[in-house]
């Protein structure tokens, strides 16, 4: 049997929290992919910032982790070239 995407990525946002702090979305939830390898520092969606987790993550050009984010921190996060894709 063949696997459906549930979802797909309409709209994709560079993210740089380095330079501008924590990034939060209120009103959608969003995938994590990055260009560069390292750590990100985040929240699921339905987690508060004291349940975030950091995560090891490798350079990729597509969003492969399934897990729907609402907050990325500054803290935590060494990952490069951070982007955010939000599905419908």
């Amino acid at each position: 049997m063949a696997v459906t995407p549930r979802v797909n990525i309409r709209r994709v946002e560079a993210v740089n929290v380095s330079a501008n702090g924590d990034y939060e979305q209120k009103s959608a939830f969003f995938f994590i992919r990055c260009t560069g390898d390292g750590n990100i520092k985040y929240c699921p969606a339905n987690n508060s910032d004291a349940q975030a987790i950091t995560k090891a993550v490798t350079a990729s050009s597509n969003f492969v982790d399934p897990e729907q984010c609402r907050k990325i921190f500054q803290s935590g996060t060494t990952a490069t070239g951070i982007y955010v894709g939000f599905g419908t």
